[in-house]
């Protein structure tokens, strides 16, 4: 092969392993569970709210998670509290003190996170096997050894 069709194939992954990262993005989203009640609210909480300050559609999202239900949203305008981020909230609510956390991942199980996953293998594929072609054509493909 020639060096024009090497660089190609290598272009080629560098352009998948990109584009991993773009439809990796939609794959974000958000959680919301409880952690129990608390005594002394911790440091690392980003606010403290009481249950009747919060929104009517907030007070079903906390409502929830209190009862043990993980919420998945895409729209961390759809996180309960004051401060619409990731972190910790303690809510007040009939003179107990809840503790939900808001934490962002990757969920790989969506159409966005599966395709990311297949680019970025098949980018790391074309990558790898354009500088083997490139830099080492003596040496065989790793599943081709006997």
């Amino acid at each position: 092969m020639s060096d024009t069709l090497h660089f190609g194939l290598f272009f080629a992954g560098i352009f998948l392993l990109t584009a991993a990262m773009v439809v990796g993005v939609g794959a974000f989203e958000y959680e919301v569970a409880s952690l129990g009640t608390t005594d002394a609210i911790p440091e690392d909480t980003e606010s403290l709210v009481a249950y009747d300050d919060l929104s009517v559609r907030d007070q079903r999202t906390v409502e929830r998670a209190i009862a043990g239900e993980q919420i998945v949203v895409r729209d961390p305008n759809e996180l309960p509290g004051p401060r619409k981020t990731k972190g910790k909230l303690a809510v007040e609510r009939g003179g107990e003190t809840y503790l939900l956390t808001r934490r962002v991942f990757f969920n790989w199980r969506t159409e966005f996170g599966a395709s990311a996953v297949a680019m970025a293998l098949a980018g790391l594929a074309a990558v790898s096997e354009g500088v083997r072609r490139h830099h080492f054509p003596h040496r065989t493909v790793a599943w081709t050894r006997r």
